[in-house]
Order: structure tokens, then sequence, then C-alpha cells
């Protein structure tokens, strides 16, 4: 969908000298990817999203789209594109011709536009009305890449949950900054860390993002090493590494405590549970593609660039593979 290769980049600042935001950054954005940016305020998150918009200039390296790609930018300030004039439902009666009356305003109720709120001019809302309103717009007919920056913002946890579910029915790529831990970890299938210049790429969502970042992986990566030296099953070691996580600093030699779930918080690990299945069999279904892919040898330029996708597709299934079994565990723990 879009690929960045050695790209930097720099404002100029104060008494001529450059502030880097950017330097000699790559990574390639897949069909599907729903990609978190996270980093610390000031990081670049912004900056990356206006770069994958084009409504920023590179300062060195290349940018390609992919073919067939359009790219639809919800900025912060959105809300400055829309007409003052003109009265909300008959503006979004414009770009939906096709709806009813009451299609129109159902939808603008689950963004919270109720009543005769329906009729307001947009030059009289609030800034968190006309943000609100500029994302219903953008969703209404989306194109196949959306770029969100912070579009959670003003939202109540309704309107949230109306975003979230639907992005996650949405079939395109979607690129989006936001500090709202759920909804980052409901919709991102990989996180791209952004700092110091740098991004960092990790797959799976945010707390698969804060296991690797703790430490996570490396000390499973030891464990199985260790337990394939003793001649045991890497599949044991596995689950015996996310037991002994479970452990307290005090009592490295205690069982885990077990937990009795409360029936909400069941339900929601089941319903992920299932969830997980399904994307474990899409994306299982896209590794065997990109492996047949491979076999079919059109140049070693491409060739290099299905393995690196193969890579990264495996990584995620192995990700949600982990979250899927401990996951499992913990519901099987607490019967």
């Amino acid at each position: 969908m879009a690929e960045f290769n050695s790209v930097a980049k720099a404002y100029a600042g104060k008494n001529g000298a450059e502030k880097e935001v950017f330097r000699d950054v790559s990574f390639m954005i897949e069909r599907g990817d729903r990609i978190a940016l996270v980093g610390v305020n000031g990081a670049g998150k912004s900056t990356l999203i206006k770069l994958l918009a084009g409504s920023e200039p590179l300062t060195h390296g290349e940018f390609r789209l992919g073919h067939n790609a359009q790219a639809d930018y919800f900025a912060q300030d959105q809300y400055k594109e829309l007409n003052p004039d003109a009265r909300i439902l008959d503006d979004l009666g414009e770009i939906s011709p096709g709806s009813s009356q009451t299609e129109l305003r159902n939808l603008l109720g689950c963004f919270l536009f109720q009543e005769d709120d329906v009729f307001k001019k947009i030059d009289v809302l609030s800034g968190g009305e006309r943000g609100r309103y500029a994302l219903l717009r953008l969703l209404l007919h989306p194109a196949n890449f959306l770029l969100l920056d912070e579009p959670t913002n003003h939202l109540d946890l309704r309107a949230k949950d109306v975003l979230l579910n639907a992005l996650m029915a949405y079939t395109g790529t979607v690129v989006f900054v936001s500090h709202d831990r759920y909804f980052i970890d409901r919709l991102a299938t990989r996180v791209f860390e952004v700092g110091d210049g740098k991004v960092e790429v990790f797959p799976g969502n945010y707390e698969d993002y804060l296991w690797r970042k703790q430490g996570g992986s490396a000390r499973l990566a030891e464990t199985i090493a260790a337990s394939t030296k003793r001649g045991e099953s890497p599949i044991a070691a596995s689950s015996n590494s996310a037991a002994n996580a479970q452990l307290t600093d005090g009592d490295a030699t205690a069982a885990p405590k077990i937990k009795r779930l409360n029936p909400i918080k069941r339900k929601q690990m089941q319903d992920r549970v299932r969830e997980l299945e399904e994307e474990i069999s899409l994306i299982e279904g896209t590794v065997a593609q990109c492996e047949t892919g491979l076999q079919n040898f059109v140049s070693a330029d491409q060739s290099q660039r299905q393995s690196q996708t193969l890579d990264r597709h495996k990584a995620a299934l192995a990700s949600l593979t982990r979250e899927w079994e401990d996951l499992s565990q913990a519901l099987q723990e607490s019967d």
C-alpha cells in the first residue's frame, strides 16, 4: 500500500539550524494493515501521517504509494475544511444522496447529533462537534487508505465504539494516531513506535508491543532455547514461561494464582478468542499465498520484497497465536 525508503524529514529551525524529525526511515505498509503510531508528544507521529498523506514534502529519501492506493487524511483540525454555512443534515445528504433522512439522522445520532442538532449550521458547532462531524463525513465514503490523526478526540464512549466497529469492519488500510489504549488494543495489527528520528515496527496490538518492550520476547526465546537443550518441548517451554511471568517478584517459586473472572471479563476474553481465531485463519491463508508466490521467480528484487512480506506475516501470526494461547489458558484455568 505504501513504502518508505531511507526517508528523512527536517524543518528549518532558529538561526538556520535544522530540526530533524526522521532520518533514514524505511518500512512497508501492506494492504489490510491497521497500524497504530505511538510515541511521546512531539516525537513526529503527526508529521509521519502528513508525509503519508502527501501534505508534507520529504527532505530526503523516497515515498511510494501502491497501485490504486487512494489516501484519505483526517487531520486534528479537519473541521476547518467544512463549509461553515451548511446545515449538517443537508451537508451529509449531499455526500450521500442515496440515503434517506432517517438513515442520515441515525448516522448523525451515532456521533451524538440528535433531534434539532441535525439542523445546526456547521458555523455554530463547537470544536469537538466539528471534529466528530468531519470524522463521520470521512467514514461515510472512505478511500482504501485511511490516515487518521487523533480520531478519538472529542468522542464519548458510545461514539468511540461506533468508530471502532466501523474501522474493524473496514477492509482497507488504516494508519492512525490515538492515545486511547483500548482503541489501539482492539484495532491495531501492528504498532509503529516513533521517536529519536526512527520508526520501529512491532507486530500485534498494544499489549504485544508492551510485552516486547518489557523484554517478553527475549525472555521467551531464552526459555525455549534452554528447554531445547534439556530435550523439552518448545511448546511446553512457552507455556511454562507464560505461567512463570504471572509470579510475583517477591516469590519466584510460588505457583501462579488462578483468578476467577467476572462474567463481563470472561465474555470479553471469549469474544477476543473468536476474533483471534478468525484473524489467525486469514493470516495463515496469506502466509500460504506468500510461500506459493516465492516459488514463482520473477526478479531478485521482487523475491526480496516477498520474503520481507512473508516474514512480517509470520511474525504477526506468531504474535496472534501467542495471544490466543494465553487467553485460552487463562479461560481454562478460571473454570
